[in-house]
């Protein structure tokens, strides 16, 4: 599925995001209908399995082109939007990619898994077209998307690198897991293959059983029995939200008993019994500002899935990097989006594109915090995040611990 939105149909959509919370900024005027649009465009996957994070970070673009569009636009040009269904497919990313190149996007949030961005980063570095993932993690991705001595794709989420990190302290730290042998079990595609051998290379412990499932399998029993087939001490376990159930359930049928570490986004408001004693190494749940102003411009689909809010940073930096740079082309937003990211320029939120606009017309620089966080992106114009470390007990979330940038810095040293 190919969904476009003209100016009209934003500026519809602008009115209704009125009535779900109070905005920000400065409401201006959009350019002259002689004004060409700037396009960007969002692939993600709207249905299929992951369908409901695909389509919370629809909706969260969508709302982010409507704060921009009631701002007065970028370079007082509108905005619009064309999305691409992935299905959660990389070949269907791909394939949705050429209609946005089609439209002339300069610009696009996307992919959602890591198989899709790594797939078209190459394809949009080669078109000068900027690309900005809210949840593709693979650290392969960090070098990906460079032509021309510039660096096309970026992500509002930190690598896997730093994952890999965090969900090794929790395998190997006393006071958590403490774990002499541990299990890797990773979902069969880039970004669990990518966190799995970061895992390996950041434990101390011995991996006695490294597996792979293909999350559309009639059976998992296997599977289970494949992770635990050397008594390990732990499971160091790499999936996504809506690709995991088919597994945890055979676990929680089965006699084996040990605790898991789970990678990001998988604790939800279900947990079953069977979850007791589990871990997570999971994106700093801190609520921002932004976060909760996002969520009241959303408040139907409340609480917001995850990565959301990372899709509306996504597209409100590259808007923000435009504005800033003078110019609407991938290759201005690639120079310029590290720079309204983070630093110690004039604060931005959610909602603020108006402020945007009226700082760079003043010449002063940007310092956007974000719905998801702080968003200061590195020279690899990807974040370096707090992660939160988390346990089940009595059957409820309970947060241990918040590794913070520095710890990451020190390569888990601290």
């Amino acid at each position: 599925m190919t969904r476009s939105y003209n100016r009209r149909g934003l500026l519809r959509a602008a009115g209704s995001a009125v009535a779900l919370g109070s905005l920000s900024g400065c409401v201006g005027e959009l350019g002259t209908q002689g004004n060409e649009p700037v396009r960007f465009g969002a692939v993600l996957p709207v249905s299929g399995s992951l369908e409901t994070l695909g389509t919370h970070g629809m909706r969260a673009v969508e709302q982010a082109v409507a704060d921009v569009n009631r701002a007065g636009g970028v370079l007082d040009r509108p905005v619009e939007l064309t999305v691409v269904d992935t299905e959660g497919n990389a070949q269907k990313a791909v394939e949705g990619y050429k209609t946005l190149v089609d439209e002339g996007v300069v610009g696009f949030v996307g992919g959602l898994v890591s198989d899709a961005s790594i797939a078209l980063a190459p394809k949009a570095a080669s078109d000068g077209i900027m690309e900005m993932s809210p949840a593709s993690t693979s650290p392969a991705l960090t070098d990906a998307g460079r032509a021309d001595g510039r660096k096309y794709f970026g992500r509002t989420v930190p690598s896997d690198a730093l994952q890999a990190i965090a969900m090794a302290k929790i395998l190997d730290a006393p006071q958590y897991a403490d774990a002499d042998s541990i299990a890797i079990l990773a979902i069969d595609n880039a970004y669990g293959n990518g966190l799995a051998s970061a895992m390996k290379e950041s434990t101390d412990a011995e991996v006695v059983s490294d597996v792979r499932y293909d999350p559309t399998a009639s059976s998992f029993d296997g599977v289970v029995d494949e992770v635990f087939q050397n008594s390990p001490d732990a499971v160091g376990f790499v999936s996504v939200a809506g690709q995991e159930t088919g597994v945890l359930d055979a676990y929680g049928s089965s006699d084996y008993e040990a605790p898991w570490v789970f990678s990001a986004g998988m604790f939800g408001s279900d947990v079953p019994k069977y979850y007791e004693g589990f871990y997570s190494a999971s994106l700093s749940s801190v609520r921002t500002d932004g976060y909760f102003h996002l969520s009241q411009r959303l408040s139907d689909i409340a609480p917001l899935a995850a990565y959301a809010v990372n899709a509306y940073d996504a597209l409100f930096l590259m808007a923000a990097a435009a504005e800033k740079a003078g110019e609407a082309t991938g290759s201005a937003i690639a120079d310029t989006i590290q720079s309204v990211s983070g630093g110690t320029g004039h604060t931005v939120s959610v909602g603020d594109f108006g402020r945007v606009r009226s700082l760079t017309s003043a010449g002063r620089e940007l310092n956007y915090q974000g719905a998801a966080s702080g968003v200061d992106l590195t020279e690899d114009l990807e974040p370096l995040s707090p992660y939160v470390v988390e346990k089940v007990q009595n059957f409820e979330v309970r947060q241990l611990e918040l590794l913070q940038r520095q710890f990451f810095e020190s390569g888990g040293n601290q």
